[in-house]
């Protein structure tokens, strides 16, 4: 009989990173998911470290070694959505090649997402959410708003003063968002079917554009 002992070991030293990776994913999405029955219970105020530890059945110090604190916990969840919906904005665009036909599907794909993810867009969007300056300025939360304001002044063109530039931008994030708190964010939903609306509003900033570049 061999001498067993002269075998290497039948250890494979791989398989345990890939476990504590797929068991972090998995506690990851847990998390995620306890902020937002949290959030959907009482809003930001209602979603705790405790809470959430106690819910995805960790203790709190061991929560703490995934995020220091609540606002880096709900940031880091943030930042997943507002990068899932920035990558579906730029995939919707990215078969046109005219710059309106382009900023129109940017704005459409970026509506459909959260539209058909209404418990991230409460999650994010929630107008009581603490959000530090740093995160607005970096990292997805600026993103989209790069990509389109890129666009608008491409479809502008020459001839449109800085001033009337940021009034674009601001008029085209506010009918946007608007939409989507009076479609998603808001108890009471209109009567208009949102795919309508959406259409409505896309017309809407075309022609508002269009009328500022030709008096620009």
């Amino acid at each position: 009989m061999s001498d067993l002992s002269v075998l290497p070991p039948l250890t494979d030293k791989p398989t345990p990173r890939r476990r504590r990776g797929a068991a972090q994913d998995e506690l990851r999405e847990q998390i995620r998911q306890a902020v937002k029955q949290q959030h959907n219970a009482g809003g930001y105020g209602a979603v705790t470290m405790r809470g959430v530890a106690q819910a995805v059945g960790i203790s709190a110090m061991s929560l703490y070694r995934y995020f220091p604190n609540k606002s880096a916990m709900l940031e880091s969840i943030w930042a997943e959505a507002l990068e899932a919906s920035l990558q579906s904005a730029i995939q919707g665009s990215a078969a046109a090649s005219e710059p309106w036909a382009r900023l129109r599907q940017l704005y459409e794909a970026y509506a459909n997402f959260w539209l058909t993810h209404p418990d991230d867009f409460t999650l994010v969007f929630d107008p009581c959410n603490e959000v530090s300056a740093n995160f607005l300025a970096s990292g997805p939360a600026a993103g989209f708003r790069q990509q389109y304001e890129s666009m608008i002044d491409t479809c502008l063109g020459e001839g449109i003063s800085l001033a009337q530039r940021q009034q674009c931008h601001d008029l085209c994030r506010l009918k946007i968002v608007g939409l989507l708190f009076t479609t998603v964010g808001l108890a009471t939903k209109p009567a208009t079917p949102v795919a309508t609306l959406l259409q409505l509003t896309l017309d809407d900033i075309e022609q508002q554009l269009m009328r500022i570049k030709k008096g620009g």
